[in-house]
């Protein structure tokens, strides 16, 4: 897999019910071998289903030869977001105010097996934000997957601090940032 011939497809919320299947789908080949228990197929559709209802949801979904192989998608922050709230250190709420249209929040980014380290995920996450107007993007990492955290460094990201979700079972995860534009 080389990943030269890959298509990239948007979709939005509107398109998102016909492809949810598809997406739990690949996130079923992407976490096979993981032990993680939050993983689960059940627990990840409730998730997707949270995301592709979102205003503003976006994803962009790659294919070689129609074979699909990886995307990612994601939603701007809403005025009301909490997302900044527990991030330690707190970034100051010039960073963490945000307007509905500031930042969008990166929420997956998966590629199956065959086509990682092939510059597929690169050029998902390129296209997904390639026409967005928001000024950054923020995700959150694993602290457990230093490897994921190098990656997306290289890609421009850096942390601006750790964070622990409310829900039981939740991993340290540290929030990055990327500016979109000046």
């Amino acid at each position: 897999m080389t990943g030269t011939r890959l298509e990239l497809r948007h979709c939005a919320s509107r398109q998102a019910a016909a492809l949810r299947e598809l997406l739990l789908d690949i996130h079923d080949e992407v976490y096979a071998e993981s032990d993680d228990p939050l993983a689960g197929r059940s627990q990840f559709a409730r998730f997707l289903d949270h995301w592709t209802a979102r205003p503003g949801f976006a994803c962009v979904i790659g294919y070689e030869d129609d074979q699909p192989v990886g995307y990612a998608y994601g939603a701007p922050l809403s005025a009301a977001t909490a997302w900044w709230s527990a991030v330690e250190p707190h970034p100051g709420t010039a960073f963490a105010t945000e307007t509905g249209n500031r930042t969008f929040a990166l929420s997956e980014l998966m590629v199956c097996t065959p086509w990682r380290a092939t510059g597929c995920a690169r050029r998902i996450h390129d296209e997904l934000l390639a026409a967005r107007g928001e000024e950054r993007v923020t995700l959150l990492v694993h602290q457990a997957h230093p490897k994921v955290r190098a990656l997306y460094e290289t890609w421009g990201y850096r942390v601006v601090g750790e964070t622990t979700p409310s829900f039981p079972g939740a991993p340290d995860l540290y929030a990055m940032v990327l500016p979109l534009r000046p």
